[in-house]
């Protein structure tokens, strides 16, 4: 190696100087630090030695350096062998190639570009700029007049955001405070050095709050920032304080029209009651009077179905926007008339008065422990799996039948608590409202009914067989939700109690029970579009028509079992077979059995792994639950089965174990508003 001129050392150093004006200070400037090198089988490491400008750099052949002992060294990991060709991997290749261009860049060796930001100068290396970022890679390998230059001025951006920037790519490493993450931010993107871009995302969502909400969210829409999950995280956040940040005047100003439509017509606001987010609503609007064009367009997305009536008179009708808004005096009188036709609420079903609910909760109406009620809470499956506690109807009242309609629950009959101390059948119906927790006695049954059979069909709710202590029926009627009120229909083929129903295609499906002979196999179909004229059902009489049609039937005779419509088909699980009717002696029934409709056929599936009868059961995520009731070994249980239809397997402890054994439990899916759920969870 020749020796260095005079002025051609003296060129070096001043260099080197000045480069250390914009980096850490150098140990040694203008030499190389002694790094130790790594053997190729990285077994030992050995000094560098920089040969003398004036000598020679070949070692003598004398040399006595020796290498240390290879005994029980394995050698490094080989990658493939090849006859006599074998591949080695480094495992610390990419560390010291990082180590290479730091060592490099401290000690201002072989920087081959400057950037010029601001009043600021800043050296580096093109090879390392280009690995690290793909807006420098295009700069120095595309066709640009920058690939050729070693001075490029970059404008847009600051030097305090480029120098963390330029630290990250040659370090690793980078500092964060809501001082510089602007200005990182904004080299970041200019670079297109997404790594750090998401560092900055992660930063900020860490420190949002109210009081800086706003600023993050400009700020990231000033950047065009799409990074997977960011949105996302905004607002969830933005939902979950939407009515404490619409008091702010700074999130007032940066929320525009079209991000308050979207966020209006979210599903996750529920944790606000609806008049709130109406009063939100208001504050943007009067925050710049430009923007009352737009009330008739947002009005639209305010639920006021699930206003209080006091609400809607005392906060809305009184409020400048309803003498403003055409549509806001019609979704107001369109309230009313939904607050005062009470009965029909089931079959209004329209934005308006639906619940801002993402996901239904598994929600069990109590029936019996043993013998004694317990009917005065309602039970609701909630995430993280546990169970939470509701208020229920406040009589001493078993339900044997519940029917969904829109959201509404219909708890009908069963057995209630009479004044000599005894159980007696019950004609009582109640409606369950899940907007506001609570509940309405509707109009009474024709007959009193216990273990009888229901179904939905339309606006009517079907109500067939069952008992009394004395009586067994065969009579089936409905009752018309829109006039709160009961009527006759062809009757029931036989007269029959333990059954159960569900509809499937707009029929009502009745399978097994007891009849006065023995626990049945039937399986019979009532269509409504077949039914009796309204002279024949008045007078109660059994007329001849071909309204009930008789099905395949079951592989097993069952009664007080739990039957589910899924995909299509029917689903039966458990129940019991009476063996002798005078002393009740009965045998378990364990078996699962599907009906396909189209083939009018009985399927055998996987038996549950422990009987049971007086369960309840309902569909979530895809499986069959099937909860309670009381089990062949003669106890009552809390436990949770789940079927899964696809794979035909049963499992057990999917989910914690119901707070009580209970027996002759209904079991549905509701949607609950969040506001309900937060008063119930600070109740429990």
């Amino acid at each position: 190696m020749a020796a260095l001129a005079p002025d051609q050392g003296e060129g070096l150093v001043s260099e080197g100087a000045a480069v250390a004006q914009t980096r850490p200070p150098l140990e040694r400037p203008g030499r190389l630090r002694e790094r130790p090198l790594v053997d190729v089988r990285g077994a030992y490491r050995v000094p560098s030695r920089r040969p003398s400008a004036h000598r020679s750099s070949r070692r003598p052949a004398s040399s006595s350096c020796r290498l240390p002992s290879t005994r029980g060294w394995t050698g490094p990991p080989r990658l493939f062998m090849a006859g006599d060709v074998e591949g080695f991997c480094s495992s610390i290749h990419d560390t010291s190639v990082s180590a290479g261009f730091r060592a490099l860049y401290e000690e201002g060796l072989l920087l081959d570009v400057t950037l010029v930001i601001e009043d600021h100068q800043f050296q580096a290396h093109k090879a390392l700029l280009a690995t690290q970022s793909d807006y420098f890679r295009i700069m120095f390998t595309a066709d640009m007049r920058e690939r050729d230059q070693n001075k490029i001025h970059l404008k847009g951006l600051t030097a305090t955001g480029f120098s963390h920037v330029l630290q990250f790519m040659y370090y690793g490493t980078i500092e964060l405070s809501m001082n510089t993450v602007h200005e990182i931010l904004q080299a970041a993107m200019y670079v297109q050095l997404i790594e750090v871009v998401k560092f900055c995302c992660s930063f900020l969502l860490a420190k949002i709050c109210l009081e800086n909400c706003a600023e993050i969210m400009r700020l990231l829409d000033d950047f065009g920032v799409n990074i997977e999950g960011v949105r996302e995280k905004l607002d969830a956040f933005l939902l979950d304080n939407f009515v404490p940040l619409m008091s702010r005047p700074d999130f007032l100003s940066y929320l525009s029209f079209e991000k308050l439509m979207s966020y209006l017509d979210n599903d996750h606001l529920s944790r606000f009651p609806e008049i709130e987010l109406y009063e939100a609503v208001q504050s943007w609007l009067r925050h710049d009077r430009r923007r009352w064009r737009h009330t008739d367009t947002i009005i639209q997305n305010i639920r006021f179905c699930l206003m209080t009536p006091s609400s809607v008179f005392e906060k809305v009708k009184t409020s400048e926007f309803y003498r403003y808004s055409r549509q806001l005096r019609y979704e107001v009188d369109q309230a009313l008339h939904y607050f005062q036709n009470i009965h029909q609420q089931p079959l209004l079903d329209m934005k308006s008065s639906r619940i801002r609910s993402a996901k239904p909760q598994t929600t069990v109406f109590r029936g019996m422990i043993g013998h004694s009620m317990v009917n005065s809470k309602i039970l609701l499956l909630k995430k993280p799996r546990i169970w939470w506690e509701l208020e229920g109807p406040q009589v001493p009242l078993r339900p044997d039948c519940l029917a969904i309609v829109n959201n509404f629950v219909f708890l009908l009959g069963g057995e209630e608590l009479g004044p000599d101390g005894e159980f007696h059948a019950s004609s009582k119906v109640f409606r369950y409202d899940p907007r506001h927790n609570s509940w309405l006695r509707m109009a009474d049954m024709s007959v009193p009914r216990s273990e009888f059979a229901v179904g939905v069909i339309g606006k009517f709710i079907y109500a067939v067989a069952g008992r009394t202590r004395d009586e067994t029926f065969y009579s089936t009627e409905r009752y018309d939700i829109t006039n709160d009120r009961w009527e006759f229909v062809d009757p029931y083929p036989v007269n029959k109690y333990g059954h159960e129903g569900t509809v499937l295609n707009n029929k009502l499906f009745i399978t097994g029970g007891i009849t006065s002979s023995s626990t049945s196999k039937q399986v019979c179909v009532f269509d409504p579009s077949k039914e009796g004229t309204i002279e024949q059902r008045t007078r109660r009489t059994q007329v001849v028509t071909n309204c009930w049609e008789n099905k395949s039937k079951m592989n097993y005779a069952r009664c007080f079992h739990k039957m589910i419509s899924y995909n299509g088909k029917l689903y039966v699980f458990g129940g019991v077979c009476v063996i002798l009717r005078a002393s009740f002696e009965s045998q378990g029934c364990p078996s699962t059995e599907v009906y396909n409709p189209e083939t009018d056929q009985w399927t055998i599936l996987a038996s549950m792994p422990i009987g049971r009868s007086g369960h309840g059961v309902t569909v979530l995520d895809r499986q069959i639950m099937v909860l309670g009731g009381l089990c062949y070994n003669g106890h009552y249980s809390d436990s949770i089965l789940t079927f899964d239809p696809d794979e035909n397997k049963w499992k057990e402890d999917e989910y914690p174990r119901m707070p009580c054994k209970l027996d002759g439990l209904q079991v549905c899916n509701l949607h609950f508003p969040d506001y309900v759920l937060d008063e119930v969870r600070r109740c429990n």
